[in-house]
């Protein structure tokens, strides 16, 4: 099972997953359109809004986001012996440097998941609403 927590985190961390979001959602409006049926671009939805779902359960988004620089400033990463003052310096600014890179990745998932959350959501609410065009 770690093995599959491990391959749905590589997937949902990279664009792999946007693309074959909006894949899936172009080819079931296709379908739709073809079929004459706009429940399938609806259904559509769901997909897209699980995809979301996963991208979030991996963090806080709300108070990590409005705390952010506060939380950078906290992580020092010296917990060892006493260092020199330009020693602890140095090694407080190269931890928040890589605390920042940590948590700007963290946002950008978890803004991605709501992002496709909201959008599937709407989608599968309202995709059968749209009009069919090809005929």
């Amino acid at each position: 099972m770690s093995k599959f927590y491990k391959f749905l985190l590589l997937i949902l961390n990279s664009w792999v997953s946007l693309i074959f979001v909006i894949l899936f959602s172009l080819a079931s409006f296709y379908l739709a359109q073809v079929t004459k049926d706009t429940n399938l671009f609806a259904a559509s939805g769901a997909v897209v809004t699980v995809f979301g779902l996963f991208s979030m359960i991996r963090f806080t988004t709300i108070e990590r986001y409005i705390n952010q620089e506060q939380i950078i400033a906290a992580s020092t990463g010296v917990t060892g012996p006493p260092l020199t003052p330009e020693e602890s310096e140095r090694y407080q600014r190269d931890y928040q440097a890589a605390v920042k890179i940590q948590l700007k990745k963290e946002l950008n998932s978890e803004l991605k998941g709501i992002s496709l959350t909201i959008t599937g959501t709407l989608i599968w609410a309202y995709g059968s609403y749209i009009p069919l065009y090809l005929s």
